[in-house]
């Protein structure tokens, strides 16, 4: 029996403030343990598509579920409760900047109240892994660019999210860097987490258990 979606667009139509027309009658379901790498142009819709799951944004028509729950404007509570169950790395998931690369890291287990001794442990492991003890004091400003797309990572990484969002993954990275973070994805891949993977790249590399899709004039292919 196949799993259920926990992410499902259904005939959704939206339209920018201005008017213009950016999705018409996109369809898209995700089950739990799938992932599906997105790919389009610069200004195709990729971040308002994640607006949309995120319910930061509503469609003019059609629906979108996340974990089963349609979202709908003024369920401001609910809607908090269900992306503290979705994890992310770029577009609207930048760093908080008063905050340290270790205060950054642990945030999504404070917004669950995990306890004090399993917020250490999973720092400590979760900064060792991304090779960031060092940079743990210091604020995003102080951050290379790589150093600040590892913290990104680590953040998605710690709390254990049944869904990630990977905006331009490679972003920044040198080769060996982003070989390593290929190598993180491929495990969450095959862990039974999803992730929603946004590219303007076509990546040679095969992610398993995942379908490939493309933004295109307003509709997903």
């Amino acid at each position: 029996m196949a799993n259920k979606p926990i992410v499902e667009f259904s005939n959704v139509f939206h339209t920018s403030d201005r008017g213009e027309p950016i999705f018409e009658d996109v369809n898209l379901s995700i089950s739990a343990g799938r992932s599906v790498v997105i790919s389009g142009a610069a200004g195709s819709g990729k971040t308002t598509l994640i607006e949309l799951l995120l319910g930061l944004k509503f469609p003019d028509s059609g629906a979108v579920e996340l974990f089963g729950e349609t979202l709908k404007p003024g369920r401001r509570h609910r809607l908090k409760r269900l992306r503290r169950r979705v994890g992310g790395v770029g577009g609207v998931y930048d760093l908080v900047p008063s905050l340290t690369v270790a205060e950054n890291v642990l945030f999504p287990l404070i917004l669950i109240a995990e306890r004090r001794r399993i917020r250490r442990e999973r720092l400590m492991k979760t900064l060792t892994e991304f090779k960031l003890l060092k940079q743990a004091g210091l604020r995003p400003y102080q951050l290379t660019r790589v150093e600040y797309t590892l913290a990104q990572f680590a953040r998605a990484s710690i709390a254990h999210q049944p869904l990630l969002i990977i905006d331009e993954p490679s972003a920044g990275l040198d080769p060996a860097t982003y070989g390593d973070i290929f190598d993180y994805l491929v495990r969450v891949s095959l862990s039974g987490r999803s992730m929603i993977i946004l590219t303007s790249e076509t990546d040679s590399k095969v992610l398993p258990a995942s379908d490939h899709l493309r933004i295109e004039n307003g509709t997903l292919l």
